[in-house]
């Protein structure tokens, strides 16, 4: 079962092995919701946090839409999708704001960090990755407050960029249809939902060629992956 609200509402919030931390509710499902089924399946938890609620969007309906997050979360079997509230189209990487997600990073306790990537198209995503991978830098801070312990992140990944050579793609294609059923969750995400789902499923394809498979989904992180030769 999908729970939903701010975390520090709820008790004894377990830990997670992946969050999902990215602007606005279908964009985990559309950038790696195949990579979150996967992940689901195979007995990690994985949970997903929407920075706004996508309320500027031309189609949106917020209340509508959250319910919506949720189903779209429980195809993915989520354990737990919550929102930050912060306004969408005028999302900020903010002290206040940073702030924030760094609470919820410590509360969740995350091994991997899911970000949007910095040069997706909305405007809001570079607010976005930069909000999400300092709060995570931040949270990892012993001395930084006194309420919550602190928690260090083993890894964060950026989701999307389209224009950008990832580096590394997951094979998502035993999962695609989970991914889709997600995105059909959303009657308020879309303009025509038939085409976003083309759209997806072109990106899909070209991905899932770089590695010799059906469907990809494609990941970028900062650092350089660990490696040899032979």
């Amino acid at each position: 079962m999908v729970r939903r609200m701010a975390s520090q509402y709820l008790d004894n919030l377990p830990e997670v092995d992946v969050a999902a931390m990215l602007a606005h509710p279908g964009t985990a499902e559309f950038y790696c919701g195949g990579t979150i089924a996967k992940l689901s399946r195979a007995g990690k938890r994985v949970a997903i946090l929407d920075l706004t609620s996508g309320e500027a969007g031309s189609f949106s309906q917020s209340d509508l839409k959250l319910d919506e997050a949720d189903r779209a979360a429980a195809t993915l079997g989520v354990v737990w999708r919550g929102s930050a509230g912060f306004p969408d189209g005028r999302l900020e990487d903010t002290i206040m704001s940073r702030m924030s997600v760094t609470g919820e990073v410590k509360r969740l306790k995350p091994k991997v960090l899911i970000a949007t990537h910095w040069e997706d198209r909305h405007p809001d995503s570079l607010a976005a990755s930069l909000l999400v991978e300092n709060a995570a830098y931040l949270a990892g801070l012993s001395k930084l407050d006194d309420y919550l312990a602190p928690h260090r992140t083993e890894r964060v990944v950026f989701a999307g960029g389209a224009s950008s050579a990832p580096s590394f793609v997951v094979d998502v294609t035993e999962f695609w249809d989970k991914k889709i059923a997600a995105l059909r969750c959303y009657t308020t995400l879309f303009a025509e939902i038939e085409e976003a789902i083309e759209r997806a499923d072109r990106e899909g394809r070209r991905l899932g060629e770089m590695i010799g498979v059906r469907y990809g989904e494609a990941f970028a992180q900062r650092q350089p992956l660990r490696g040899d030769l032979l």
